[in-house]
């Protein structure tokens, strides 16, 4: 099957050689890396010109600049302007062990009922020299939910050696890495309305919905640079983040959920959304008045 890779950049000029460098050891060379810039500033995209111009004279990049749309509506861009039948989202901020793309394509190749696939994804950072240091702690092993739909990467911020989740289902695959197969999600890859964050959740859903699975390849790793950790109180998340998280959860609780879910998880995600709602109200009332006027009431 043909593979494309899509890499969406924004002012990410100093994770791109890290992150070229384990594409160009990959074993398995048989793909086309599709870029497009999602709008950095001026300064940002000549460095990242330069960087993919040093690359593209050993393999072949179609390579886009354009304004910024946000991460959905970019890859959404990308996957429309070709036809190769299994995409891998790459982010700018991951570096890959030589085996990966070859072990999960080959998975991909190998199970037909799997739509959505990932390997282990750690996570890695810089030390105080500004040098690349790879560590053990998991960022995502694939994407859970709970009876009230909240949705979360298993065992994030958990050592590996130290991680009891391995067998925990998979509800989905994090929007990190994510290999897709075309033929289960038709022309739309991510819904363009959703801008970023929660996209995959989306996906999952589709996916579950469509009777297909999502699965996480055992024995291939990845590494990727989270830039802000989770937070139960939102630290260091923008109010625009804030907003974009809560306005794609109730999206997809509209678009997914049936009068059977309601009947049957609604003692767990009345409670739920009841406690999101007084969390909002004591910190950025705004943020619900925006939120539930573009959600319930322009119905987009």
């Amino acid at each position: 099957m043909r593979l494309a890779l899509h890499l969406s950049t924004y002012n990410g000029s100093e994770f791109l050689p890290e992150l070229f460098a384990s594409l160009d050891a990959q074993t398995d060379q048989d793909w086309v890396l599709r870029i497009r810039d999602d709008g950095s500033n001026v300064e940002e995209l000549a460095k990242t010109r330069a960087i993919i111009g040093v690359h593209a004279e050993h393999r072949r990049i179609d390579f886009v600049g354009g304004v910024n749309i946000g991460f959905a509506a970019s890859h959404q861009e990308m996957y429309v302007a070709h036809d190769e039948e299994l995409v891998l989202l790459v982010n700018q901020d991951v570096i890959f062990t030589p085996a990966y793309i070859a072990t999960v394509r080959r998975y991909m190749e190998e199970h037909s009922d799997v739509a959505a696939a990932a390997g282990t994804i750690l996570r890695w950072n810089w030390d105080t020299n500004h040098v690349s240091r790879l560590t053990n702690i998991i960022d995502s092993i694939g994407l859970a939910k709970t009876r009230s739909h909240k949705v979360y990467d298993i065992a994030s911020g958990i050592s590996l050696e130290h991680c009891t989740a391995q067998c925990v289902p998979i509800f989905g695959i994090s929007g990190c890495l994510p290999m897709y197969r075309r033929s289960t999600l038709g022309a739309i890859l991510f819904d363009r309305m959703y801008t970023m964050y929660k996209e995959d959740v989306d996906v999952a859903y589709r996916i579950q919905k469509l009777g297909f699975r999502s699965v996480r390849v055992s024995g291939t790793i990845a590494y990727h640079f989270r830039g802000f950790q989770q937070s139960i109180l939102h630290r260091g998340v923008s109010t625009r983040f804030q907003e974009l998280s809560y306005r794609n959860h109730l999206r997809n609780l509209r678009k997914h959920l049936s009068w059977r879910d309601w009947l049957f998880d609604g003692w767990a995600i009345v409670p739920f959304e009841c406690a999101k709602i007084g969390f909002f109200l004591c910190t950025n009332p705004m943020i619900l008045w925006r939120t539930w006027r573009r959600i319930f009431l322009k119905r987009v």
